[in-house]
């Protein structure tokens, strides 16, 4: 007989979900983010170490005189390098991390998808199955879920596109992102704002997109409103 369909999200589920996605916020500002969080003093610390190991050495050495001062430019140049490296790698530390945090959500909802066909006993077309994030979005929708309802669903948008620019750096995402957030394309530089993204042509060559810690709490508090805001049960409005 003809049934309706439904979409059960019973709530060890979706404390799990939840959990996991605390988890990768949580670890990464206890383990990760305080490893690139003081790039101005590692470098000054650097500078500092490599200038000790240099007075260090004995003032006469076989070829002559040694002059300590002839390298003060070029160890200005190695702490100032060492900087570089580091504010690189916190930027794409972030952005990286930021990924993952959006990819394990996506696949969440996907696998919650698919877990639910086969409780309801019936087979979505392959096809559509393929399409994966517009697939999720159109089986809860048909559950009477519709994402673009959700208060939550902007920052979860923005984020996904965010992700995306990340990836791809100029683009289709690139464009949309830009008129919901042209902060992230304005770098301050004292005289103006400049747009490394347009001036580099990358986004993880160097640090062109100007995400932050907020921005990464902001984007865990979405998710976290996502699971807390779906239905317990989800029942689709026609007969199959």
């Amino acid at each position: 007989m003809p049934r309706k369909t439904d979409l059960y999200l019973y709530n060890q589920q979706r404390k799990i979900f939840k959990q996991d996605i605390t988890n990768i916020k949580e670890l990464f500002f206890e383990r990760i983010y305080p490893i690139f969080s003081n790039a101005e003093q590692e470098a000054t610390t650097y500078q500092e170490t490599l200038w000790n190991d240099l007075m260090e050495q004995p003032c006469y050495d076989e070829d002559g005189y040694f002059d300590p001062s002839d390298f003060v430019d070029s160890i200005q140049e190695e702490g100032f390098s060492k900087y570089e490296v580091l504010s690189l790698m916190h930027y794409r530390t972030i952005g990286m991390w930021l990924a993952c945090m959006c990819q394990v959500w996506e696949q969440q909802i996907y696998a919650f998808v698919v877990q639910e066909e086969r409780n309801n006993r019936i087979e979505y077309n392959d096809v559509d199955k393929k399409k994966g994030f517009q697939f999720v979005k159109d089986v809860f929708k048909y559950h009477n879920q519709s994402f673009e309802n959700m208060a939550c669903w902007d920052k979860l948008k923005e984020l996904r596109l965010l992700v995306n620019v990340i990836k791809h750096a100029a683009g289709d995402s690139e464009k949309k992102l830009r008129k919901i957030r042209p902060d992230y394309f304005a770098y301050k530089n004292g005289l103006g704002d400049v747009d490394l993204l347009e001036l580099y042509n990358s986004t993880l060559l160097e640090p062109t997109i100007q995400i932050s810690q907020q921005d990464f709490i902001d984007y865990y508090n979405a998710i976290m409103s996502f699971w807390d805001e779906l239905p317990e049960r989800m029942i689709s409005s026609v007969e199959i």
